[in-house]
């Protein structure tokens, strides 16, 4: 299996689980141009009590958790602060309206780790 059938599969491990939790999926590898992309973008409906717009990044690595967080770097935060900031103008979503978190799913062979609110 290559890797991004493995990422597919895993993406889509990561998809079950936040459906499980009630989150509403509203994109997958969401793509701006060639600025990159976002794993996920969900609803949670419950966060806080409100409804928030997530931007989730999903990493495996079959050896172990906290491999995948090392991945997370500052300059994969600043893409994706970007690119959601892409995603809400071009959804027409207003910045100081809109509620948003940055959640990172971590998958190994053995576990699945959701972090909410893993930077701002």
């Amino acid at each position: 299996m290559n890797k991004r059938q493995i990422g597919f599969d895993k993406e889509s491990l990561a998809i079950a689980y936040l459906e499980s939790q009630n989150y509403q999926i509203l994109e997958r590898n969401w793509h701006y141009s060639n600025k990159g992309e976002i794993d996920i973008i969900a609803i949670d409906p419950v966060r806080f009590q409100e409804d928030y717009l997530v931007f989730i990044e999903v990493k495996y690595r079959s050896y172990g958790i906290s491999e995948s967080l090392y991945s997370l770097n500052l300059g994969k935060q600043k893409q994706i602060k970007k690119l959601a900031l892409y995603y809400l103008k071009k959804k027409l979503l207003n910045i100081d309206k809109t509620n948003i978190s940055f959640d990172f799913i971590a998958i190994s062979n053995e576990e699945t780790q959701h972090i909410k609110n893993i930077f701002y």
